[in-house]
């Protein structure tokens, strides 16, 4: 029989039992045996792996210290003649996330052995590390502690046994995964033809065109009839007061303003301009209503179709904005429309 694979799990100071915030700042502890949600892992790995060692740091320590901490897990690993790294679970944990998916990283990227978390998508763990290492998508909170772990560790064996790992919407793990190595001696087309014939023959191969990740957005239902709807307006297309009174940028957009046009039935143009590049605004700034349709919302208004209108509208540009920011903007944006009683809100664009 071959000698068991042997692994090393990461938890932190509450799985560990050895209390809870009160303990959060204890440093780095080993322990050669499972111990905690590891006892489970052990058994969901099976015979033909054995936890050698489990490392054990405070949230605050590793939270406080990442570089440091996750350089001597390294050590730790090697010490321990690692070949399989499991971090967590850390669920929605902000600072054990933090650890679960910082630690996964950098054994993914210094050590190049197989390595996974499990994180909640909105982690912060989860957007810092989804495109360096193995995150794999669990629910919120630890109730669901045994789905996954049994989730990690069926991922886990596979990349220990060199299996083909697909994209992460198939495999269930956030974001584009750890990035791949390229061998840039050998010529692109000889690559690409080695890709096509390990595909082709089902063997394990990574493509060089990292294809993003999207979170699924569920489709938000109407609980009312449009008649008794209040409707809000958001555009990406630039729209601010004469004299852009916040400085916007027109491309490339740090944060987005709401900006109120009270009991106005229309936006006029005198009163408005636009910061945004990369489209011909001339149609907006000789009608505003073009790109924010007050005047159509509120003729609805007045007909009783809708409930009524916000007074007010949100803004930024969308050009050249990162995805992560838009998300901030949208998360930001969405936390004002319900804070303002909104049912539903137009985004209109360029």
């Amino acid at each position: 029989m071959s000698e068991r694979i042997r692994v090393i799990h990461y938890i932190n100071q509450f799985y560990a039992g050895l209390g809870g915030e009160d303990t959060a700042s204890v440093g780095i502890s080993v322990r050669e045996e499972p111990v905690g949600p590891g006892l489970l892992l052990k058994g969901l790995l099976g015979d033909n792996y054995e936890i050698a060692a489990t490392i054990i740091c405070g949230d605050n320590y590793i939270a406080e210290n990442t570089e440091e901490v996750c350089g001597r897990f390294l050590e730790i690993i090697e010490e321990y003649k690692g070949q399989l790294f499991i971090a967590g679970p850390g669920f929605n944990a902000g600072r054990y996330g933090l650890g679960c998916a910082a630690a996964t990283a950098a054994v993914t990227e210094k050590l190049e052995i197989p390595a996974v978390t499990g994180l909640y998508s909105e982690n912060p763990g989860t957007d810092l590390y989804k495109d360096r290492a193995y995150i794999i998508q669990t629910e919120n909170n630890a109730a669901k502690m045994r789905k996954a772990m049994k989730e990690m560790a069926a991922f886990a064996k596979r990349l220990a046994e060199g299996d083909f790992i697909g994209d992460g919407k198939k495999e269930g793990f956030h974001g584009s995964g750890p990035a791949i190595r390229i061998d840039y001696s050998v010529p692109a087309s000889v690559r690409g033809l080695n890709m096509l014939l390990d595909k082709y023959y089902h063997r394990s191969f990574c493509t060089e065109v990292i294809m993003p990740n999207h979170e699924d957005i569920p489709l938000p239902v109407l609980e009312k009839p449009l008649s008794e709807i209040r409707l809000a307006f958001v555009t990406d297309g630039g729209l601010v007061p004469k004299g852009n009174p916040d400085n916007m940028v027109p491309t490339n957009s740090k944060y987005y303003k709401s900006y109120s046009f009270g009991d106005a039935e229309r936006l006029e143009a005198a009163d408005y301009e636009v910061s945004h590049q990369g489209y011909n605004n001339a149609f907006v700034l000789e009608d505003p209503n073009r790109l924010v349709p007050v005047d159509a919302a509120v003729a609805l208004e007045k007909e009783g179709k809708i409930g009524d209108v916000l007074p007010s509208y949100y803004t930024t540009a969308g050009v050249m904005t990162p995805m992560d920011m838009g998300k901030k903007f949208g998360e930001g944006i969405a936390k004002g429309l319900l804070d303002n009683h909104v049912d539903a809100a137009i985004l209109t664009s360029t």
